[in-house]
């Protein structure tokens, strides 16, 4: 049986990952918040405060679903920045 998941993890491009410095599991996540309205760029440049905690969410469910692997000390990087996950 599969758990249910909030958040998609969408494929995404890991020269994008890697020109910003950004995790796969962060970069995914900014991808899987993105639309119309706020693309995947202007979450990674300027997250609202909103977007920082969908994106921690995302990351946290991508690791407890075994879509990403866990970091050794819970920190993801956002660019300078990383978003920090309780192990």
């Amino acid at each position: 049986m599969t758990a249910s998941r909030n958040y998609d993890a969408p494929a995404v491009d890991p020269h994008w990952a890697d020109s910003r410095e950004t995790s796969m599991a962060v970069a995914t996540a900014i991808h899987a918040i993105s639309d119309s309205t706020r693309s995947a760029d202007a979450i990674w440049e300027a997250p609202t405060p909103a977007e920082w905690d969908h994106v921690a969410m995302a990351v946290a469910e991508y690791v407890q679903a075994g879509i990403f692997p866990a970091s050794d000390n819970g920190r993801y990087w956002w660019g300078c920045e990383a978003v920090q996950i309780a192990a």
